[in-house]
């Protein structure tokens, strides 16, 4: 899980907006396509690449923490992890999360 965060953030970083949502859950992947395709669409978020600082997991989910204060919230899938919320901030412990993309 913490391959598909990296491969994510670095397929965003570079523009390859491809490489990028094939890490995305297809409901992520969707709601970045109100208008227009996922592969066009992710390459705008704010995130950034970072050392994952942390991983969790929880049954069939998952949370990865990256250096830069973002998490991304992953699911198993048939076809293995992938990210179901990217780019994740909180501001406080009870605060709920507010996502660059979810889904």
């Amino acid at each position: 899980m913490s391959a598909v965060s990296t491969r994510f953030l670095q397929a965003v970083r570079d523009g390859d907006g491809e490489i990028a949502c094939a890490q995305l859950t297809p409901a992520a992947a969707e709601s970045l396509e109100a208008s227009r395709p996922c592969a066009d669409a992710v390459t705008d978020l704010d995130v950034s690449p970072g050392p994952v600082t942390r991983a969790q997991v929880y049954s069939i989910s998952a949370k990865v923490d990256v250096g830069n204060g973002a998490s991304y919230f992953l699911e198993l899938t048939r076809a293995g992890w992938r990210i179901s919320a990217a780019g994740c901030t909180s501001t406080s412990r009870d605060a709920p999360f507010d996502c660059e993309a979810e889904g």
